[in-house]
């Protein structure tokens, strides 16, 4: 059965895919046709979050050694990285999706279960491939914005890889990964990137532009390796420009 979050985003895909084809503009760049039904779910979202998630977060943050919440994003990254593996394959990067294959044989068994990233130690990095930048290496450019309300920032383009790996753990787990275990994984998860969400308050005017630029650059980032092209804007502004 899918989880709450698995099945919304499923829903959200099927609600948004018609809307992509119209998209005019640069590629890879913003597009936030649904901004008024996004800010709606961010407000919503944010509301929930200040009063529960976060500071269950910090508690848990505060009471949980490090080296423990450590080894528990090893263990769920661990049972993740072979959706890496195959969208590294996918995207034609060979070396990237053996070294993510190799990492998940190493740290099921070296490192226990991926409790202990072993793999990173003999210099095998995780490659973090996903089926949305799979999509973006093979054109699919440009994709609207869409804030899921138990999920956080996305885009249509991403909403099948954010529900596989939402359900990833489930399916290779199957019993094992009941509602305390899928808890530990969003609590986890969320205190890993508290430090992001502190810095975005106390530095953005507004947050639900700062969160939805982030996460296009971010995602921008990852489909080209660190490398993506100026954008047109860019470059029409400065052919403008009189010297």
């Amino acid at each position: 059965m899918f989880t709450l979050n698995a099945r919304v985003l499923l829903l959200v895909l099927f609600g948004l895919c018609s809307g992509c084809a119209s998209l005019e503009g640069p590629e890879y760049g913003e597009y936030d046709q649904a901004e008024g039904l996004n800010r709606i779910s961010y407000n919503a979202f944010d509301w929930v979050d200040r009063k529960a998630f976060a500071p269950v977060a910090r508690g848990y943050q505060k009471v949980t050694p490090g080296f423990v919440r450590a080894g528990v994003t090893n263990a769920f990254t661990n049972l993740r990285t072979i959706d890496s593996s195959i969208n590294g394959f996918l995207q034609g990067k060979v070396r990237k999706g053996s070294t993510d294959f190799a990492r998940v044989l190493i740290n099921s068994t070296l490192g226990i279960g991926g409790l202990f990233d072993v793999a990173k130690r003999m210099g095998l990095n995780y490659g973090s491939e996903d089926l949305g930048q799979t999509f973006g290496v093979y054109g699919y450019a440009r994709t609207n914005y869409v804030f899921l309300p138990l999920g956080g920032p996305s885009a249509v383009r991403d909403l099948p890889g954010r529900l596989i790996v939402t359900v990833l753990p489930r399916l290779i787990l199957g019993s094992a990964y009941s509602w305390p275990v899928g808890v530990l994984d969003a609590i986890n998860g969320r205190a890993n990137i508290l430090v992001l969400t502190d810095a975005r308050d106390d530095s953005a005017l507004d947050p639900y532009v700062f969160t939805r630029d982030a996460y296009f650059q971010g995602r921008s980032f990852a489909i080209f390796d660190g490398d993506p092209p100026l954008d047109d804007t860019f470059d029409a502004d400065f052919d403008d420009d009189e010297f």
